[in-house]
């Protein structure tokens, strides 16, 4: 069967995952201490940013006894419904994972949502030790993998970071929100994964 020449690299925790069952507070937490933990320099493991985040989060409302809970409810993600499209899209397209989650978490969470068969690799931030969206996640993909590769991403933060670092990005705007104004436009805009699968049956016959 005839394949397309590039690859896609989909962002897993909200672009794949569904993240409507989390407080949104302890997530804004957790995306606070990848991008600051970068920019000074340090490292820690997402697991430990997951747990040091919603320990903060949980602290500030006064509902330490709910930790477990909600622990439990990061690590029982479920996928978004048109989930179901990345088997259709690996079928005429090599498909990666390009995550700041470890390569076990992620491995681990696709497999528990019957997605990890589909994929032909997972590549980690932690294999370079910095977060997205620093330039030397993005160049670390395309290094490992190939250059001509698209990140698919429903975080905007993602977007301008794959851009700035030379990578093509697709945004999958689920909600409909305005192009962020900052100066790096995405390759391509789609509501979700049906429409990006369309997308990519069109570029296979043209």
């Amino acid at each position: 069967m005839k394949r397309l020449n590039f690859v896609l690299a989909f962002d897993v925790f909200g672009t794949i995952l569904d993240l409507s069952s989390i407080i949104q507070e302890f997530r804004r937490k957790q995306l606070e201490y990848t991008w600051l933990l970068t920019i000074l320099g340090k490292f820690a493991t997402f697991e430990e940013i997951t747990k040091l985040a919603l320990q903060s989060t949980l602290t500030s409302r006064g509902e330490m006894e709910k930790f477990n809970e909600e622990l439990n409810k990061w690590n029982n993600l479920r996928s978004h419904s048109d989930a179901k499209y990345l088997q259709d899209m690996s079928e005429i397209v090599d498909i990666y994972a390009l995550s700041n989650g470890s390569m076990k978490e992620v491995s681990m969470h696709l497999e528990h949502n019957g997605l990890l068969k589909f994929f032909k690799g997972v590549v980690s931030a932690e294999e370079v030790k910095v977060y997205k969206p620093s330039p030397l996640v993005y160049k670390h993909f395309m290094k490992s993998v190939t250059p001509n590769a698209y990140l698919v991403s429903s975080n905007p933060f993602d977007v301008i970071g794959a851009k700035n670092a030379g990578m093509g990005a697709i945004y999958v705007n689920r909600f409909n929100q305005p192009i962020d104004p900052l100066g790096y436009q995405p390759d391509l805009v789609v509501k979700d994964f049906h429409e990006l699968h369309d997308w990519l049956k069109r570029k296979l016959v043209s």
